[in-house]
């Protein structure tokens, strides 16, 4: 199960890097040069210039993403599964409660797929606690 669980959240975040890179690419050059140092980001996108707001909202659905995290979180997952660790029952449930809170603001979303890894967590760490 954890190895299930390991290579689903490496493959939903090199998914989610190959989707939402695209539009990245373009901006690479700017971002590059220092175009996000600035304070403008911290401002209410509202306020912000519309080049600012696209370059931050790229920017957090890429590099500034959940993606990398979970893709490393999956690699140490597959890890701990070779050395027959298993990560505790509060990591899938952490996961599946941001997956279930962000997949009901924004809908269609990739974010109900990160249940699938969230119970695969949760049910392993119940088998390593439940006598067979």
């Amino acid at each position: 199960m954890l190895k299930w669980a390991g290579w689903t959240m490496i493959g939903m975040s090199l998914l989610h890097l190959i989707v939402l890179g695209t539009d990245a690419i373009a901006l690479l050059p700017a971002w590059l040069s220092g175009h996000l140092w600035t304070l403008e980001h911290w401002q209410p996108v509202a306020t912000q210039s519309p080049d600012m707001a696209a370059n931050g909202a790229v920017f957090h659905a890429t590099l500034g993403s959940f993606a990398l995290p979970m893709l490393v979180f999956g690699a140490l997952v597959l890890w701990m599964d070779r050395r027959g660790l298993v990560p505790p029952a509060f990591v899938g449930w952490g996961i599946g409660a941001w997956a279930l809170l962000a997949g009901l603001v924004m809908e269609p979303s990739g974010y109900p797929l990160g249940l699938i890894p969230a119970a695969l967590l949760v049910l392993a760490a119940w088998r390593r606690t439940v006598p067979a």
